[in-house]
């Protein structure tokens, strides 16, 4: 390695040591030039060339002792089928013995096997009603708070919107659920002690009232109307549901539950005429109107039920409707999951009243009556069923909660976009969209939109949806606001997407897609 260094670093770095320089020079010394340049490259081949004859003389050992540790695995596996083969012996033999026992053991007397089928079954029970005795004293160790809560929710929450509610329900009690906000308003719909006052923006409660009164024959009504005051006596004479807009102090009888009782009838003094009240009379007061401010003696005689509506109950209830036409199927397992969990927990209530029916009618030994197998039986089976079901259930909780999340993007954008338009009346007074004009935009982008019938995907009829709810909404709303404020819309829609929504490819897209329009 010396003499090769040695002769590039001192001779062939020189670029004038070539053959053809020097065997123009002397034609003896040309070969011998040439000669010496091969023997220096040779040299550096076989410098190279050396870790790798030294890795192949390892491998070639490596081989050698994988051979030998290969032929030592061989005897070992010979061993072993040898000791299978035996093994195999012994198990039939085993099987053969455990065949026998099993033959034995079908000859058992037909009451010792009822004997056991009674214990299993009853054991089975008394584990299930351990368990559904835990949750009972769980559920009377709290019923006092949870009736305190549920009192002071229906006597103090109505008023409030949606976050309110939350709030002032989290310092009460950290560990409950939220219940929706249209599922606590429509609780309070249904039970409370003073007639209800709703503060209905967007008259939604409205029409629930008079959807859900509808048999009732419920009439609607306001102070303005011309016979108001016939409606009103009417009402309270023969028990329809009455909804009024609005309050006027004529009621104040009405509401105080001013009441005088002659010769079995009940009457209430409205004005200076005497009316009979039916008992199954009922009054309903709304207004539209959010920044209303009431004065202590009505919110003394009402009870408050604030129907205003939030980011997160508009985004449940787009939800919910997006559902509904997107993804009907979901829906449907929705409302079948809810009506199944009632269904099993009713028929496992049958099911051990008519145990302890069988028990408590037995005659003489329960081991001699076979009504009780019998139920017992079909009590265990039915449970493991119910229990399997129950189980179904979850995987469909699952799945429901799964697809949920694919469309709640668009859920977000719709309350996004509702109030957006909500707040353009901060530019001008005229720029006011109920929720009503919203939602029927939303409805015929799902349900009237030519692009939609012709894909099947869900993924990309989604797009679809989100792009054209922008779309259709800009132009609805642009059409009735000044060309100098369409741009403040612009800036607005874009601002409330990029502030949640940035990481969201879809809706990415369709504020591309909006800003092009």
């Amino acid at each position: 390695d010396e003499v090769r260094e040695k002769m590039k670093s001192r001779y062939l770095s020189n670029p004038d040591y070539n053959f053809e320089k020097v065997n123009r020079a002397s034609m003896a010394c040309g070969p011998m030039v040439k000669w010496a340049i091969a023997q220096i490259n040779y040299a550096d081949m076989l410098k190279r060339v050396e870790p790798l004859r030294d890795e192949l003389n390892s491998l070639e050992l490596q081989a050698e002792e994988n051979k030998c540790h290969g032929e030592e695995v061989t005897d070992l596996i010979t061993q072993l089928e040898h000791s299978i083969a035996s093994y195999k012996e012994e198990y039939a033999q085993l099987i053969s013995q455990a065949q026998a026992i099993k033959t034995d053991l079908e000859n058992v007397q037909a009451k010792v096997d009822r004997s056991i089928a009674l214990l299993k079954s009853l054991g089975i029970e008394r584990d299930r009603w351990e368990a559904t005795s835990v949750t009972f004293r769980s559920q009377m160790s709290t019923i006092i708070g949870d009736v305190l809560l549920s009192s002071a929710f229906l006597a103090y929450a109505g008023y409030f919107d949606q976050h309110y509610r939350q709030n002032l329900f989290a310092t009460w009690c950290h560990h409950l659920q939220q219940a929706g906000l249209q599922f606590q308003n429509a609780i309070m719909l249904k039970r409370f002690n003073r007639y209800p006052l709703i503060i209905d923006p967007s008259g939604q409660a409205t029409e629930f009232i008079l959807n859900e009164f509808r048999d009732k024959k419920i009439t609607k009504t306001s102070f303005l109307d011309d016979s108001f005051r016939k409606n009103l006596e009417s009402a309270l004479r023969f028990g329809n549901p009455l909804l009024v807009q609005n309050y006027d102090p004529i009621l104040n009888p009405v509401l105080n539950r001013e009441l005088r009782r002659t010769g079995g009838r009940v009457l209430i003094t409205l004005g200076d005429q005497d009316i009979d009240l039916s008992p199954s009379f009922v009054i309903f007061l709304s207004t539209r109107d959010p920044t209303v401010e009431f004065p202590p003696d009505i919110c003394s005689r009402v009870t408050f039920v604030n129907f205003t509506v939030t980011r997160s109950s508009l985004q449940s209830q787009c939800l919910n409707q997006v559902l509904k036409a997107e993804r009907p199927d979901i829906d449907e397992k929705r409302s079948d999951l809810l009506k199944l969990q009632g269904e099993f927990h009713l028929r496992l209530r049958q099911l051990e009243k008519s145990l302890l029916q069988a028990l408590n009618d037995a005659k003489g030994k329960i081991l001699d009556d076979d009504s009780v197998i019998t139920t017992l039986e079909t009590l265990k089976q039915e449970a493991a069923d119910i229990s399997k079901k129950v189980e179904e259930t979850d995987k469909v909780i699952g799945e429901i909660e799964t697809v949920s999340q694919q469309y709640m993007p668009l859920s977000q954008a719709c309350s996004n976009i509702y109030f957006t338009m909500d707040s353009l009346n901060q530019i001008h007074f005229l720029y006011q969209y109920s929720l009503k004009f919203f939602l029927d935009i939303f409805s015929s982008v799902l349900y009237n939109n030519p692009k939609l019938p012709s894909v099947s995907d869900y993924g990309a009829r989604l797009a679809i949806i989100t792009k054209d709810l922008f779309g259709v909404c800009y132009e609805r709303v642009a059409r009735g606001m000044l060309h100098i404020d369409r741009l403040n819309l612009h800036c607005f829609c874009a601002a409330s997407i990029l502030k949640e929504y940035l990481m969201n490819q879809v809706l990415i897209k369709s504020l591309h897609s909006f800003c092009e329009v």
